[in-house]
């Protein structure tokens, strides 16, 4: 009897040994479990990361093939680990990482208006994607020339956020652009008569290296005289705008074929050629201003044009065509052609004639030019090898240059000649 019982009581002890044994190897292989595993959205899922020590035979029973790691969710996984044991875990895919991006440098100018914040951060990503951009304290009130560093936020639809410094240059600019080479044009009343308001005519800017230019030409009447007011405008970045007035002369087709300069048989076969030479002298030739471009042409045509002795009457463009095409002609040659030059500038210039012609005549030109009249002769004299320009009555009084004042505008310097025949005319 007392065998038998002894026997149990040895079973029944090796049993519990055994079923401790199997309970405290269940309780280390949970205890080794993680029940709960966090990803960074984007990463990869490990099997290592459900275990404190993971046990070489771990694994997936799940198919993790399916899910994707780029979008936050939260997942059931079932792992085997052990051989013998199976048990469910929790994957929580989170997204905590702010999007990614570059600043964008800016340049303005001060008092404009501030660009979006989205077009001063550029090669944004996130996984989740941008929710928005935006200035992180407001859009800045800035409006003192300097460097500044302007914050950036960047948030994606989990509400994580990215800070990107922008650097700006801004510029106090009060000063609008300036315009060069605004003239007056002068044309007939023909109604096929074309006008190139912009040739010859820049605008400069001490910032902005391309300022917007602009003209009202809506009061002009193509084929019908009178003077009409055409208005320039321009702009640059900063807003600063300037506007200057020019006018259309519009006179009536005057038809000569004497020495009466520009304007007569403008319909002849030279006519195009012509012209189309001027043209493209007077953009060589163009200065900064009517002073400058006006001394370029007188310059030209006393250099390029040699002295001759034309006989017989010449037309005007006979004379310009002479002179441009073989270089020489005689004084009216000169004349004329430096009022073609003058005329295709828009440079304000009219014929002035020796008086009294005791022996042979001569021509140069009375030009306009900041507001007064001036003598101007390019022709080359034998006595006198340099230009005349820019002169008033009294620099130019020589011999060669007797002419009668009264039936010319006021020059500059003072006009005595003028003074003295008026007073004679009056008497009369």
């Amino acid at each position: 009897m007392y065998k038998v019982a002894a026997k149990i009581a040895a079973f029944i002890y090796c049993a519990a040994i055994i079923v401790i044994s199997v309970v405290f190897t269940i309780m280390d292989a949970n205890n080794n479990l993680v029940k709960e595993v966090s990803i960074e959205a984007g990463d990869r899922i490990n099997i290592e990361d459900f275990f404190n020590d993971c046990p070489a035979d771990a694994k997936f029973l799940t198919d993790i093939s399916t899910i994707d790691t780029k979008v936050p969710a939260v997942y059931q996984l079932a792992v085997q680990y052990g051989e013998m044991f199976e048990n469910t875990v929790t994957l929580k895919i989170e997204d905590h990482t702010g999007p990614r991006g570059v600043a964008l440098p800016k340049e303005m100018y001060a008092r404009t208006k501030w660009p979006k914040a989205s077009d001063c951060v550029g090669f944004l990503y996130d996984l989740s994607g941008v929710a928005k951009v935006e200035y992180q304290h407001g859009t800045p009130d800035i409006e003192i020339a300097g460097d500044y560093m302007v914050p950036v936020e960047v948030t994606d639809w989990y509400d994580n956020k990215t800070i990107i410094d922008v650097p700006f240059h801004i510029t106090d600019d009060h000063n609008a652009p300036v315009f060069y080479g605004i003239h007056d044009f002068y044309v007939d009343n023909s109604k096929d008569v074309v006008i190139d308001y912009f040739e010859g005519i820049s605008v400069t800017d001490d910032y902005d290296t391309d300022p917007k230019m602009d003209i009202d030409d809506s009061k002009v009447q193509i084929g019908k005289v009178g003077t009409y007011e055409i208005v320039y405008k321009t702009a640059d970045s900063a807003g600063n705008m300037r506007k200057q007035v020019a006018h259309v002369f519009i006179s009536k087709v005057k038809v000569s074929n004497s020495r009466l300069g520009a304007g007569g048989l403008w319909d002849s076969r030279r006519h195009n050629e012509i012209y189309s030479m001027a043209r493209k002298l007077v953009k060589r030739l163009k200065g900064r201003n009517d002073t400058e471009t006006a001394r370029n042409i007188v310059n030209y045509v006393h250099d390029n044009v040699f002295y001759m002795n034309v006989r017989g009457q010449q037309s005007f463009e006979a004379a310009v065509y002479r002179a441009l095409t073989q270089r020489s002609g005689d004084c009216f040659g000169y004349f004329c052609t430096t009022k073609l030059l003058l005329d295709v500038a828009g440079i304000p210039n009219m014929m002035v004639r020796r008086y009294p012609m005791k022996w042979s005549g001569h021509y140069w030109n009375l030009v306009k030019l900041g507001g007064k009249w001036y003598h101007c002769d390019s022709t080359l004299y034998r006595y006198h090898w340099a230009p005349f320009f820019k002169m008033t009555d009294s620099k130019i009084g020589d011999s060669h240059h007797h002419f009668r004042g009264s039936i010319l505008p006021t020059r500059a310097g003072g006009t005595p000649e003028y003074k003295k025949e008026q007073a004679k005319e009056n008497k009369k």
